[in-house]
């Protein structure tokens, strides 16, 4: 991997996580059973690659590595909290009983054994309902640039995006025949994991004064993004340890859920996998004005992660 990409990838999270920690303070005060909950989860580690993907769609590269440059837009940064939130109240809600009733996320208890099922759907609401708050306090004197990003976070989080998929993928658990379901498969995790990931750079990309001549492609850029992520959890989940990982291996073949490797098997998923690699690095090539060593970089990044 470049050293620019990790130094930049580096910094991105240093960035946000500054943030995160000084804004959080003040978000979830005073301290309830709730506000705990919320926390917890929040806290609780994780590569922050989503609010990392608005950062990288917003800034140019001097800005973020450098110290005394004009990082400080508080508006991404608020964008890139609330998808951190919008994607932590999902987790939260992935691992209920009533869903993948997983233990383990990120290395600790889930947020409902912690606390109980009924705090976990409670701290879930409230992330997903604050995403859009903190959405409503940027400092924007352009009502479409608001609107639109209000959009772009329904789209990518609510019922035409990662909600659709999460119920496409319970409807098709341990249905009998894996074979013919290709359109299906690509349906359920171009939804699921790929919308919120997609609505990431746009969030970021949306606040730039020249995000109209950017957006189409990357968006088709943060669509093969979501895409190989999906790909990777999939082999992750196969070859994965608890340790690495940070939650439990091997639960999508016990749930009999359609995943790349059931489907097609692991030899043809890594080459898919090695497919679209090649695919987001030719998109990365073509994207005006942006940080290529960061969308060049990033999809052996997400390729070769271990959790």
């Amino acid at each position: 991997m470049p050293n620019s990409f990790s130094k930049i990838l580096y910094t991105s999270k240093h960035l946000f996580d500054t943030f995160f920690e000084s804004y959080t303070i003040k978000l979830f005060s005073p301290k309830t059973r709730i506000t705990e909950a919320c926390l917890y989860s929040l806290q609780a580690g994780g590569k922050r690659v989503r609010p990392i993907f608005v950062l990288n769609a917003y800034f140019e590269p001097n800005e973020l590595l450098n110290p005394d440059s004009n990082a400080t837009n508080h508006s991404v940064f608020l964008a890139s909290l609330a998808v951190e939130c919008i994607h932590t109240y999902s987790l939260i809600h992935d691992d209920l009983p009533a869903m993948d009733n997983d233990d383990t996320r990120r290395g600790k208890p889930t947020c409902h054994k912690q606390f109980d099922e009924a705090t976990a759907i409670l701290a879930g609401d409230t992330l997903n309902s604050l995403s859009f708050y903190l959405l409503s306090m940027m400092d924007t004197s352009d009502p479409l640039q608001l609107r639109d990003s209000i959009q772009i976070l329904h789209k990518g989080a609510g019922m035409e995006g990662m909600i659709l998929g999460q119920m496409e993928d319970i409807e098709e658990e341990k249905k009998p025949n894996i074979h013919g379901r290709e359109s299906i498969l690509s349906s359920i995790h171009e939804k699921k994991t790929g919308a919120l990931i997609e609505s990431s750079f746009l969030l970021g990309n949306r606040l730039r004064k020249d995000w109209k001549e950017r957006e189409s492609t990357l968006s088709s850029y943060a669509k093969e993004i979501g895409l190989l992520f999906q790909i990777t959890d999939d082999i992750l989940d196969v070859e994965g340890n608890l340790e690495e990982l940070g939650k439990t291996p091997g639960k999508d073949a016990k749930a009999g859920k359609l995943t790349y490797p059931s489907l097609y098997g692991m030899e043809k998923t890594k080459a898919l996998r090695d497919e679209s690699v090649s695919k987001a690095i030719s998109l990365a090539s073509d994207l005006p004005s942006l940080n290529h060593d960061f969308f060049l970089g990033l999809p052996k990044y997400i390729a070769e992660r271990k959790n």
